[in-house]
């Protein structure tokens, strides 16, 4: 076992400096140096690797924590062990601080203890996890190609200077805000499940944490979402300003918080809710958002009237089906792809655990 040598945190340098102007302050770090970030939340979500530099060395803040290999380990065999989930696991237990500010410790990066096999038996370990990483990039890669699908078909079969009739939305849905935590009733409640801002994404739902919230019978009636109705945030930074996605009862009983608007399509218009999903996601939907949004320090947000003046196309359902038809196709092979990546990452953990045990 060998145990790791960690300096004072850094980050990736964003230019050149002379050596004088960032000598006290900052902590310099070499080529192929390993760089962990502390901070909440990106030590949870994996932030670490390798310096790759163009100049001898590299400068950067105080939120890495550089860890300098010597001759007898790997550089990627140190990599794929730091980067193990029980590693991130351990690190987070022993963070300190408070709120947003929670740091991993140097002494923890320190105390860890690493199987430390012949430097051949490293390199084939390493090699291993590599094709095995490279392969999961690969499928990631696919899968992006995918997510970015739906939006160039929308723009190439709807594109901005057509002679489409635009109306406002408010004359072809009905459109309602959420319920309000912490609001007080004398009625009796039941815990039920509800759609939170967490919850909804540019083009999908993250569904793997859903919080529930104590309603009335009167409450569920009135915000329990739809098959098919649109759900869309009313803030957050600029650029996901009135994200969001088709509801398609992937809970058999939700509702949705009052930062959420709810999008129902009147049955006698002939709007098909996944178009207005897209078009909701296109540049003209976005200008528009944009220049009714209230902003503040890069938060923006958009109010119930904005929400129903907003100018939608609404070209022939004909062709509405059509796009729709292409989506659902996308929307199945990104299931297949997303189910093999699912396998891959499986694959990847036993590989990462039976590595670091001597059973690879």
């Amino acid at each position: 076992m060998a145990q790791l040598d960690a300096q004072s945190a850094v980050a990736t340098p964003l230019d050149s400096r002379s050596f004088s102007s960032v000598s006290k302050g900052y902590t310099i770090f070499n080529n192929h140096d390993i760089l962990a970030a502390k901070i909440t939340p990106c030590w949870e979500n994996g932030k670490i690797g390798e310096a790759s530099l163009t100049h001898p060395i590299g400068v950067g803040s105080t939120e890495f924590h550089v860890i300098r290999h010597g001759k007898s380990i790997d550089r990627r065999y140190l990599l794929h062990f730091l980067r193990r989930p029980e590693i991130r696991t351990a690190g987070q237990l022993r963070m300190t601080g408070s709120g947003g500010q929670r740091r991993v410790p140097a002494s923890f990066i320190k105390e860890l203890r690493i199987p430390l096999p012949p430097l051949d038996e490293q390199r084939r370990i390493a090699a291993i996890l590599d094709q095995a990483d490279a392969i999961r990039a690969k499928r990631h890669q696919t899968l992006n190609h995918l997510e970015s699908l739906p939006a160039a078909i929308f723009l190439k079969n709807f594109h901005e200077d057509s002679h489409d009739e635009y109306t406002p939305l408010s004359n072809l849905a009905d459109i309602a805000s959420g319920i309000t935590k912490g609001r007080r009733t004398s009625d009796p409640t039941r815990p039920v499940p509800y759609l939170a801002v967490y919850n909804v994404q540019a083009g999908h739902l993250k569904m793997d944490f859903v919080k529930t919230i104590n309603a009335t019978t009167e409450e569920i009636d009135r915000y329990s979402l739809h098959s098919g109705d649109l759900v869309l945030t009313e803030g957050g930074d600029p650029d996901k300003l009135g994200r969001g996605t088709v509801w398609r009862d992937e809970l058999p009983l939700c509702l949705h918080q009052n930062h959420i608007f709810r999008v129902r399509v009147r049955p006698d218009i002939p709007l098909h809710s996944d178009f207005l999903s897209a078009f909701m996601a296109s540049s003209t939907a976005r200008k528009y958002f944009l220049r009714a949004a209230k902003q503040t320090t890069g938060i923006a947000s958009i109010n119930m009237r904005q929400l129903r003046a907003l100018p939608v196309r609404l070209p022939p359902i004909t062709l509405q089906k059509l796009f729709v038809d292409e989506l659902n196709k996308i929307n199945a092979q990104r299931s297949r792809v997303k189910a093999a990546l699912a396998r891959d990452d499986e694959l990847f953990a036993s590989l990462q655990s039976r590595a670091f045990k001597g059973e690879l």
